[in-house]
């Protein structure tokens, strides 16, 4: 996969399915990138080519999706809650389960000596980009703090007038807040979360999406109608829980094709479906392509 530089400025827009947008010109300098994606509707399986940013840390948050990066070499999931960080110089690509996603975004660029950052005291904005390029953890939980935190600034941006001063004022403070909120989650160990019990049994179908699953019995153990299951399971992954459980499955097949050895055959009697041809045709639903195209180099 070719390798490139992606370099400011960047190709800004503002749809409703991809929000990108510059915040230097509202004095906020250290932020020049600034990405909400919400993808509504289904589509193709995306990849983005593999790229460095010389000039920023890249720090992303996931509210909802399947998403995995994919940086030097090694495989990141990235499931609601979590963040994302990639460091200046580090390859890097992003491979997007498609309708449902939510996920937000952020390039910090790290300030030189001609600007100051945030309009912090020198020692205080040393310590800020200091702690921002050494964090314990590139991927770690969020939570609602960061979720909030990401709103908050484009609230502010969506409804400040242009070129006052409480815009310029409350646009830095929520900034500031945003990256207090990223520092003080990566400080926390990946392992050490409070799950709920209905992201237990989605952590329990990414683990293992070959078992059976029934509707019935997750209305039974989580006390929820079943209305209100699909509407939370499609608030944490974008899609119903048969459908989720369907997804896991193909990424699981993905992998299966690429590093084993099974037949077509064998392979969809592992992974639970009726025959090898409901297989193949939910596989190339998913992909776009069929399981022996994608096995092929």
């Amino acid at each position: 996969m070719k390798r490139t530089s992606l370099k400011l400025p960047f190709e800004y827009r503002d749809t409703p399915d991809l929000r990108v947008l510059d915040l230097t010109p509202d004095g906020i300098r250290c932020i020049p990138v600034l990405g909400r994606t919400h993808l509504r509707s289904f589509g193709a399986a995306t990849t983005s080519e593999e790229h460095v940013h010389e000039e920023c840390i890249e720090i992303s948050f996931c509210q909802r999706g399947e998403l995995v990066f994919d940086s030097m070499g090694k495989e990141y999931p990235f499931h609601p809650g979590m963040v994302f960080v990639s460091r200046p110089n580090e390859r890097h690509h992003l491979r997007v389960f498609p309708k449902g996603l939510l996920m937000y975004w952020f390039f910090f660029r790290i300030p030189k000596r001609s600007y100051p950052l945030l309009s912090l005291p020198p020692k205080e904005a040393h310590w800020l980009t200091e702690a921002l390029l050494s964090m314990p953890h590139r991927l770690f939980q969020g939570g609602d703090r960061i979720r909030l935190a990401f709103q908050r600034v484009f609230e502010v941006y969506d409804s400040e007038p242009h070129g006052t001063p409480q815009r310029t004022l409350r646009l830095r403070l929520a900034v500031q807040d945003l990256l207090m909120a990223v520092l003080d989650a990566s400080a926390v160990s990946p392992e050490a979360k409070s799950d709920s019990p209905i992201e237990r049994v989605i952590a329990e179908i990414r683990t293992n999406p070959v078992k059976p699953l029934s509707i019935d019995e997750l209305v039974t153990r989580l006390a929820l109608s079943p209305s209100n299951l699909i509407l939370k399971f499609k608030r944490l992954t974008g899609l119903p829980p048969l459908a989720f459980r369907n997804a896991c499955r193909i990424a699981r097949a993905k992998q299966e094709l690429e590093q084993g050895t099974r037949s077509i055959t064998a392979l969809a009697s592992m992974l639970g479906y009726s025959s090898a041809q409901n297989f193949a045709t939910q596989f190339r639903l998913a992909t776009g392509k069929t399981p022996r195209a994608w096995r092929k180099p």
